[in-house]
């Protein structure tokens, strides 16, 4: 079945290790796509306000998925086409289960990052340079109280930073409890907390809706925890050779590295069969 929309994660699929650079080739190759009738699609656990850099490397995009699938806009116009919040209950609830175990954390709302000052001074995801940990931090808003702020609107996504090993499934377990709670990681021991049906993959479903395609007609790359659903649901899915475990499973095909272009060479493949 022919391909109608290409959907890539970004961090340790798209882009290089530094978290910011797209190389040449896997721009061209999307590009290219795009000139053959393909839509694409940039899916990222990323909030609006941090897509600075992938934005410019990729100008034209057709739509984008951010918080983990709980925003979806039209790249276009800029306008958003479908969202899954968090509501603000529940939001508290999760507030409350965090501040009693001290966790740094932070919260995606509006379509921008915001910390407590605890949170702020705490800054840290554990395996990100230092370099680039920077450039989040400056791109947060650092408020008194999170729950204040946020007052009953809905959240895109909550995300403890850090968990240590030793406490992380009972910590998942509490979580879960609370119910109505999707619960996923893009890096090793931070956890991220949306709506049930927040996730890349249902995201990617009422896009197929939006736009009228079957999800058979995606083509999509990822590379951790928080891609698996994506993954599952579109028709053609490759996980890049870095991938966790879980994503490389939940893939139909495993392509090359992110260093090494894998979001590339699937999709030349593809267009050169096509010809």
């Amino acid at each position: 079945m022919a391909v109608k929309l290409i959907m890539t994660d970004l961090d340790g699929t798209l882009f290089k290790n530094d978290h910011e650079s797209i190389s040449e080739r896997n721009v061209n190759a999307l590009k290219k796509a795009q000139e053959n009738g393909i839509k694409i699609c940039i899916a990222t656990g990323r909030t609006k306000s941090l897509l600075f850099d992938a934005l410019s490397c990729v100008p034209f995009a057709d739509y984008i998925i951010t918080s983990n699938g709980a925003v979806t806009y039209d790249a276009k116009t800029d306008k958003i086409i479908a969202s899954q919040l968090l509501d603000a209950q529940k939001a508290d609830i999760i507030f409350s289960f965090i501040e009693s175990h001290s966790f740094s954390h932070e919260i995606y709302f509006d379509g921008k990052c915001f910390l407590n000052s605890r949170s702020a001074d705490n800054y840290n995801f554990g395996n990100i340079s230092a370099h680039y940990l920077k450039i989040l931090k400056d791109k947060a808003n650092v408020v008194p109280s999170l729950s204040e702020h946020i007052g009953q609107k809905g959240v895109e996504k909550i995300s403890i930073l850090h968990v240590p090993s030793d406490i992380l499934e009972n910590v998942k377990s509490e979580i879960l409890s609370i119910g109505g709670i999707c619960l996923t990681s893009s890096i090793p021991e931070n956890l991220e907390i949306t709506d049930t049906d927040a996730n890349k993959g249902h995201a990617l479903s009422v896009l197929c809706k939006i736009i009228g395609i079957s999800e058979s007609e995606v083509m999509a790359f990822g590379d951790s925890g928080n891609d698996c659903e994506m993954l599952k649901t579109a028709g053609y899915s490759f996980a890049t050779a870095n991938a966790w475990d879980y994503a490389k499973k939940a893939a139909k095909h495993v392509t090359l590295s992110n260093e090494d272009d894998g979001v590339a060479v699937e999709i030349e493949k593809y267009l050169e069969g096509i010809k």
